[in-house]
């Protein structure tokens, strides 16, 4: 059986005769050349081991003809040679011819051929390695080298090494002494063994790449890692955290010599040589834990050839001179691949017992060490018997070598190791996913890492998410979807309004690479919870809370070409509606009127210093300067982010002192050390509003929460401001918000699509109810700020100045109703939003949504301007 073709001029090849037997390979005619000769032609006579003897052939030999030999050359040869012509067991002669020669002309068991020229690699007899016949290899497999043939053989027995007709079998003891001498041979020469010589000296030693490394992102705590960045999932550690007994179990399995080797170990080499010979495959490769550093570190793996081995070998040599053998074990347990996805020993220990590496007992290390070899089949949740024997074999070399006592030895049993870890990208899944991908932007963006960077750096950051405040956003988010409209979805961010840290983020359970609902990819038009920043303006402004309006519905204003109506046609406040009352009734009518007294483009600067940075998709500045801008703002027919409207109203807990959001606390390099700290980055706070405005409209929050039964349930007190906006041209909501605070804690929270279409929110759990701000958002703030400040201490609010002396604009003749603190029970229109559904003002009135972020937002041309949208004034809903 041949496989092979007969190309004309390839050095590499030479002509394989083979009369029969197994070939690999192809022939070709070889021309002779000069050059190096390490056998010489010593006397007919001599006999015995040589390993040098001149002749007259050229160059430097090592060997004699006769008896066993490592190399002569025959008289008037010329090229390398590593045989003799004579008998007995021999590695090559060169014959009469000229060229390279790795046989004999006799029989037996050989490794060339003769010939009148070029180089050979088949016998007249036996089993061979190389063909003239053409086109036998094997599909996509070109012609083998000498030394691939070889390896081919000793690795791929199945391939290299099977006599046609009788499928795979072992190598013969003859052919297996011929491969183990001549490995020997080769490995005495590059061993140094003949004086070192130009292969050592031509070799430098490189630098060696750092290894990829895991980013890990973790809680405020500083331990728990919620999500990973990596190419390969590798945490690096120093060699004092590896435990001396895990230490001790590598080397006892890997290189029981490694304290005391040269980087090579003759003893590992020799086993593996005389392994191979006796058949014994669990001899080992005679590798040392230098060399599989090395082959790992510098990706020689790749390489399927000897002069892999070469380099490899003499890289070992000249690393152990180079460094100590502390730093070479540290390298080495940091790179290798233990299985389960993990590399390096810190990663294995986190995937077979979920515990860091200083955690690990004298067992649960060796199961560790175990797995090197064979990370499939001596994983226990693969091939637990196997794993448990490679485990025995492991502790009893710890025993053999006295790093533990025979007694500690008995006294071991296997350990219970974890079954395998779900996927390292799992993380990426559902509403972690989703936080991970805003974490990861804000390294790139805050920080200044690149996507490399957090891919192979190894950092670990710390965020400022506190993991009980992200548990609770989940759980309350999935409580109140469960059952509902498959579309429905929500999203809530959480702020300490003293720091800016965001201690909670959900930005939807849709998973990483999918849109962030929470962020300013996606806002989402405010309604009603909009109204606290024209409050505070009108506040700033000299309007008192107890200022009077007209509260009734069907007014018409200057910038409205129609009349707008509050929600249901409300008029029960009247036309002497103090400010107070009109917020707690969420009356549109009222708070046009006051945006258009102050001023829309001054409400949208007061809420850019409180921590709008967007609006409709654009820079707040840049929307101020729009054609876009009304008075119709003021009532909420603009779309903000979740985030946004968090940090507005932890500005508004801050008695108007706005501190940025931030998500990352610190970053620490591979190293330990700190790389970046948000303490040396800390934005200026901006006084957005003076701290009596911000009394006046927290008092008034208090009241809108005072009159709901959506209270945190242990009683502190809070305040709140809900919103809702129309699903376009009908009594139906799209969109829900509930944004409020205490003293220490900020959040809003909303409801809505999750997809680019707009959908009517209705409740199917609870009679399939319209959903306002009070409803299901309501709900998921309560449950989250109760589970979140649980044992916290219940702070107070400071009391209001009711400052201001400037009139609103109710009639002075009429006396102002007492406003009724009777409760709409039926959920209809709960949120004081208008449901007119005219387009009055004629603004934006292409029906286009205009800030191309959440398409479908304003899907009714009759309603383009999203205006008469805020079903909120009511907060007594029950759901």
């Amino acid at each position: 059986m041949t496989y092979g073709h007969t190309p004309d001029d390839d050095p590499d090849v030479g002509g394989r005769s083979s009369s029969g037997g197994t070939v690999y390979g192809g022939s070709a005619p070889r021309g002779s050349g000069g050059g190096t000769v390490y056998g010489g032609g010593s006397s007919a006579g001599s006999s015995g081991t040589t390993y040098g003897s001149p002749a007259a052939g050229r160059g430097t030999t090592y060997g004699s003809s006769g008896g066993t030999t490592y190399g002569s050359s025959s008289a008037g040869s010329s090229g390398t040679t590593y045989g003799s012509s004579g008998g007995g067991t021999t590695y090559g002669s060169s014959s009469a011819g000229r060229g390279t020669t790795y046989g004999a002309a006799g029989g037996g068991t050989t490794y060339g051929s003769p010939g009148s020229g070029g180089t050979t690699y088949g016998a007249s007899s036996g089993t061979t390695y190389g063909s003239t016949a053409v086109g036998d290899r094997p599909a996509g497999l070109g012609p083998r080298s000498r030394a691939a043939a070889l390896e081919d053989d000793q690795l791929l027995p199945e391939v290299g090494g099977a006599p046609s007709g009788g499928g795979p079998k072992k190598p013969g003891r003859r052919k297996k002494v011929l491969i183990g001498l001549g490995i020997g041979t080769a490995l005495c020469l590059l061993l140094g063994l003949t004086g070192g010589g130009v292969a050592y000296a031509s070799v430098d030693l490189p630098n060696f790449p750092a290894a990829s490394k895991t980013t890990q992102i973790q809680y405020s705590d500083g331990k728990t890692t919620f999500a990973t960045f990596a190419t390969e999932n590798r945490i690096e550690v120093p060699l004092a955290k590896v435990p001396k007994y895990v230490q001790d179990a590598v080397i006892a399995t890997e290189d029981p010599d490694f304290r005391e080797n040269s980087g090579v170990s003759f003893r590992g080499t020799a086993r593996a040589v005389w392994g191979l010979v006796k058949g014994d495959e669990g001899a080992g490769g005679g590798s040392t834990i230098t060399q599989q550093y090395i082959r790992n570190a510098l990706n020689l793996t790749r390489e399927r050839s000897y002069s892999r081995k070469v380099k490899e070998i003499i890289l070992a040599r000249k690393l152990s001179s180079s460094w100590d053998k502390d730093t070479i074990l540290k390298g080495y347990l940091n790179t290798i691949y233990f299985g389960r996805g993990a590399w390096g020993i810190q990663s294995a220990s986190q995937a077979y017992f979920h515990k860091d590496i200083d955690k690990l007992s004298v067992a649960e290390g060796a199961v560790l060490a175990a797995v090197i070899k064979d990370p499939t089949n001596f994983d226990p949740t693969n091939n637990k018997a196997s794993a448990e024997g490679r485990w025995t074999y492991v502790v009893d070399q710890m025993a053999k070598k006295q790093f533990i006592t025979a007694a500690d030895r008995q006294a071991l049993t296997y350990p219970k190791v974890a079954e395998k870890p779900a996927a390292t990208r799992d993380w990426q899944k559902g509403a972690t996913g989703i936080l991970g991908q805003k974490i990861e932007s804000e390294l790139k963006t805050t920080v200044g890492l690149t996507e490399q960077s957090i891919n192979t750096g190894g950092y670990r950051v710390v965020t400022t998410i506190n993991p009980t405040y992200q548990k609770a956003a989940e759980a309350a988010s999935k409580e109140y979807l469960k059952g509902q409209d498959k579309d429905m979805a929500t999203a809530m961010v959480s702020i300490d309004p003293a720091t800016g840290m965001v201690r909670a983020y959900y930005g939807g359970d849709r998973g990483y690479g999918n849109l962030d609902l929470a962020s300013s990819a996606a806002p989402h038009p405010a309604g009603s919870s909009m109204k606290p920043y024209v409050l505070a303006k009108g506040v700033e402004e000299g309007y008192s809370i107890d200022s009077l309006w007209d509260g009734t519905s069907g007014q018409t204003f200057p910038d409205r070409s129609t009349p707008l109506k509050n929600s249901d046609g409300d008029n029960s406040c009247g036309k002497q509606c103090s400010l107070t009352s009109a917020t707690v009734k969420s009356l549109n009518t009222v708070y046009w009127a006051l945006t258009y007294k102050v001023h829309a483009s001054e409400v949208a600067k007061l809420a850019e210093k409180a921590g709008i940075t967007r609006i409709d998709g654009m820079k707040t500045a840049d929307f101020i300067k729009s054609d876009k801008l009304n008075s119709g703002l003021g009532i909420g027919q603009d779309s903000i982010s979740v985030l946004d409207q968090a940090a507005g109203y932890a500005t508004f807990a801050n008695y108007g002192i706005y501190r940025q959001p931030y998500f990352i606390d610190k970053v620490y390099g591979a190293d330990g050390k700190v790389v970046w700290d948000h303490a040396d980055h800390v934005a200026p706070e901006v006084q957005a509003f003076s701290k009596d405005v911000g009394r006046d409209v927290s008092y008034v929050l208090q009241q809108v929460y005072g009159a709901t039964n959506k209270k945190i349930t242990d009683g502190r007190e809070g305040a709140i401001k809900t919103g809702t906006q129309q699903f376009g041209n009908t009594d139906e909501n799209a969109h829900a918000w509930m944004c409020g605070f205490t003293p220490q804690l900020a959040s809003a929270v909303w409801v809505g699509s999750g997809t680019d279409k707009d959908i009517k929110l209705r409740d199917r759990v609870n009679g399939n109810i319209h959903v306002y701000g009070s409803g299901i958002p309501g709900k998921i703030w309560r449950d989250f700020m109760s589970a979140a400040l649980k044992g916290t201490d219940k702070e107070d609010f400071e009391s209001p100045l009711h400052a201001g002396d400037q009139p609103g604009n109710a009639p002075s003749e009429e006396p102002s109703p007492t406003p009724s603190d009777t409760p709409d029970e039926d959920d209809q229109n709960q949120d004081g939003q208008n449901g007119d559904g005219q387009n009055g003002d004629g603004q934006n009135g292409d029906g286009q949504n205009q800030d191309g972020q959440n398409p479908g937002q304003n899907p009714d041309p009759q309603n383009p301007d999203g205006q008469n949208n805020n079903n909120d004034g009511n907060p007594f809903n029950n759901n």
